[in-house]
């Protein structure tokens, strides 16, 4: 009899358990949906839509300019994010050298996973790199940054031509020691939602006013005198707006 009851008893303590498990796994949270949010970079020598005026104050050079090409183009970005209000998502947070495509062909700079919302914002630093910040990256990765090491540091390297008057062509590198966080608010919000799971960002860059006073005069990119007022035009050379279609357009 005694054995009928501790079985009986187990039984029951066994059902019970079993209830308390099922019913937990049952009314336990689901996991957040959401979609992914990407972003894409594209140069062009066009000037943008109404453009920021350009900083004056630079001392002419000594020899005018007649013209400026650019070859290669490198800017360093770091701890890139897309904000709503009440969240903020990396896309980066670790360097990046961005190499512009002169072709002005768009490129993929990342994507990453986020919560279904509304993004506003985009914000990222143009990065005057440290070598403390190569910690953690591969040997392959860190060969890109060897040129911004170099000296005092530096965050936008452009390689080009400068041709003075009389047709003589210099060779150039332009190196800024830019380090400045850019905050972009969007025109037209990212909305990631079961609907629409994707979305994207172009990151584009105009070179048109870079080597230009405010009266559009052409800067000599190798006058120290310029410096300051070129390293301006580059902060104010950057835009970045929604472009889902990928076609290097603001959506409207």
């Amino acid at each position: 009899m005694r054995i009928n009851q501790i079985c009986h008893s187990t039984f029951l303590v066994g059902a019970v358990v079993m209830s308390l498990v099922f019913w937990s796994c049952s009314d336990s949270p689901t996991e957040p949906s959401g979609g992914q949010l990407s972003m894409t970079s594209m140069y062009t020598a066009n000037a943008f839509p109404a453009s920021v005026p350009k900083v004056s104050g630079s001392v002419p050079s000594a020899v005018a300019v007649d013209s400026v090409t650019i070859s290669r183009v490198r800017f360093v970005l770091r701890d890139i994010e897309f904000k709503s209000e009440t969240d903020s998502v990396n896309l980066r947070t670790n360097p990046v050298v961005l190499e512009l495509n002169l072709l002005s062909n768009l490129q993929d700079v990342g994507v990453t996973n986020v919560p279904y919302g509304t993004f506003d914002e985009v914000e990222f630093d143009v990065h005057r790199i440290d070598s403390s910040d190569l910690q953690g990256l591969s040997s392959s990765e860190t060969t890109q940054f060897a040129h911004f090491l170099a000296g005092e540091r530096y965050s936008i390297i452009i390689d080009g031509t400068v041709y003075q008057s009389g047709g003589t062509g210099n060779i150039f590198q332009f190196r800024s020691k830019i380090d400045a966080q850019q905050k972009y608010q969007l025109t037209t919000p990212l909305v990631v939602s079961e609907a629409f799971p994707a979305a994207n960002v172009t990151l584009a860059v105009s070179s048109a006013g870079w080597f230009k006073n405010s009266t559009g005069v052409l800067l000599d990119p190798t006058d120290i005198n310029n410096q300051s007022l070129i390293d301006e035009n580059l902060k104010a050379s950057i835009r970045v707006f929604k472009d889902d279609d990928r076609d290097g357009s603001e959506d409207q």
